[in-house]
């Protein structure tokens, strides 16, 4: 892809994004490297596109345990894991100072200390709280789900930690979703910065069947409104016609409080 690399400015939304995310590495056939090209192509006029690096060893332990990281190791999806958590930490790093997006695959929400599943591998959304909270850039994080489905990774890895608040939108009406997302806003200027799983399998053409395109929009904003220091990571999203549409929406709701 021609891609842009390097600075980002204040018109766009940088974005954190890798061809390795293209490799067609062994998951479920709706995991697959079209949503990404999808998404790509539906954002590359409001994004400064940013390569990522891969996350270290000891950015992985923070959450993972070595019997999970082994494991994943020797799979044909470790390269792309890793960059994709590497990307997920960038993402989180530049929010300190803009709003920011990762484009990454595979997705991790689904992947908790010790086990994995839901075509998720490592935690992205942990591994880059948790990097933020070890170097000390931040003392509180909240990390808002707003996939489909449970983020039971995220839950697993960060129960307990009481520098970290997690909520799970986890709504059967499109009423009872922006409910559940109020209540989450609310909280966001408390804390130090705020990331956001973005899954856009809630879409009405998708397996929820709740949401629409300006809804995303809807979503963006309410979030990037609630506290400057904020990041999101794509997780879920499988009706390829529109995602790319959907990712667009949302990235202009946050552009419209940058």
């Amino acid at each position: 892809m021609n891609k842009m690399m390097g600075s980002f400015n204040m018109q766009k939304i940088p974005a954190i994004y890798s061809d390795v995310f293209l490799t067609d590495y062994q998951t479920v056939d709706c995991e697959s490297p079209d949503r990404v090209t999808e998404i790509y192509y539906d954002i590359k006029n409001a994004a400064d596109f940013i390569e990522p690096e891969p996350c270290a060893d000891s950015d992985l332990l923070l959450c993972h345990t070595e019997r999970l990281i082994e494991i994943v190791r020797k799979s044909d999806v470790y390269d792309a894991a890793r960059l994709s958590a590497g990307g997920a930490i960038k993402a989180a790093e530049i929010a300190l100072m803009t709003p920011s997006f990762a484009l990454i695959r595979p997705p991790g929400h689904h992947a908790g200390r010790d086990f994995n599943g839901g075509f998720c591998f490592f935690n992205n959304m942990a591994i880059a709280m948790m990097k933020l909270l070890r170097d000390g850039k931040v003392e509180r994080a909240l990390i808002i789900d707003i996939d489909l489905h449970y983020g039971n990774g995220t839950e697993d890895i960060v129960s307990g930690d009481k520098r970290i608040s997690f909520w799970n939108i986890d709504a059967a009406t499109r009423e009872e979703f922006f409910r559940d997302l109020e209540g989450a806003v609310r909280t966001a200027p408390g804390f130090d910065i705020v990331g956001c799983s973005a899954g856009f399998d809630t879409y009405i053409k998708d397996w929820g069947g709740l949401l629409t395109t300006a809804d995303f929009r809807r979503i963006g904003s309410m979030i990037a409104s609630s506290n400057p220091r904020f990041f999101s990571i794509l997780e879920g999203g499988y009706y390829i016609p529109d995602l790319g549409i959907n990712v667009r929406a949302y990235l202009e709701g946050i552009q419209e409080v940058m």
